[in-house]
């Protein structure tokens, strides 16, 4: 008998709240769809992310010192966003290009069509974040690569750190209003070493750090390297996994 009271008392719960707000505003969690990502058109590294892509309407960090392969993950994720395949429509690619540094022959090698990215060029990090959060705030809803904070120290200066802030607060409401793609390029200046208690780390949905084992060689040329991938963070999925990827340099 309290089995069924129970029972009735969650129905009409129910039945109230779809009345007041709709039959889509309380469902079970196996009627909810898949969460939408972009891949980043690595096979394997696909089967680690959750869902089989970063996911969209979040933040991604990919972090990695020098030659490692974070920008070569970065780019492959726009050149699938700009594709599309299937039942994955074509997305608008945007880079911020923080340090107006950008290394465009790596995009093009990776598979970026050049002549449909656009690139918005900022006179520093505060500027590339309030530019950021402006597209957002616009309702750009596109795959959008941040490139790249590259001195993590230079965040000891409190306002520099103060608008770091500011801005993931901004982010995360915006982010999950849209279906916008966010990937963050974060440069280590000691391999495998992130510094302990920065913002990015909780404001990240998905946090990838990229490591360089090895050169490839064709006799005295250098042609790759060899990268170990750890997916140290993953929001509803496995982490602290990790894989070994080879990248081309030409």
């Amino acid at each position: 008998m309290a089995e069924r009271e129970r029972k009735q008392r969650l129905e009409s719960t129910v039945a109230v709240i779809q009345a007041r707000w709709g039959p889509r505003a309380i469902r079970t969690a196996r009627d909810l769809p898949p969460k939408a990502v972009t891949p980043s058109g690595i096979a394997t590294l696909d089967a680690l992310l959750p869902g089989g892509g970063f996911p969209r309407g979040q933040l991604s960090e990919i972090a990695g010192c020098g030659t490692a392969g974070h920008l070569p993950i970065a780019a492959r994720a726009l050149a699938e966003a700009q594709r599309g395949q299937g039942q994955r429509e074509r997305q608008q690619v945007l880079v911020v290009d923080a340090e107006s540094n950008l290394d465009l022959a790596t995009l093009s090698r990776c598979g970026v069509r050049l002549d449909t990215l656009a690139i918005l060029r900022s006179r520093g990090l505060a500027h590339a974040l309030q530019m950021t959060t402006d597209l957002l705030r616009a309702g750009f809803a596109g795959a959008l690569l941040f490139d790249r904070l590259r001195d993590l120290y230079a965040l000891a200066d409190s306002q520099t750190l103060q608008s770091l802030e500011q801005a993931l607060r901004d982010w995360g409401p915006l982010l999950a209003r849209s279906a916008a793609t966010l990937l963050w390029l974060t440069e280590l200046s000691t391999p495998g070493l992130y510094p302990d208690g920065l913002p990015l780390a909780y404001a990240t949905s998905v946090r990838l750090l990229c490591e360089r084992e090895r050169w490839l060689k064709e006799g005295q040329r250098v042609t790759g390297y060899v990268s170990q991938i750890t997916l140290l963070k993953s929001r509803g999925g496995a982490q602290a996994q990790s894989l070994s990827l080879r990248f081309r340099l030409a």
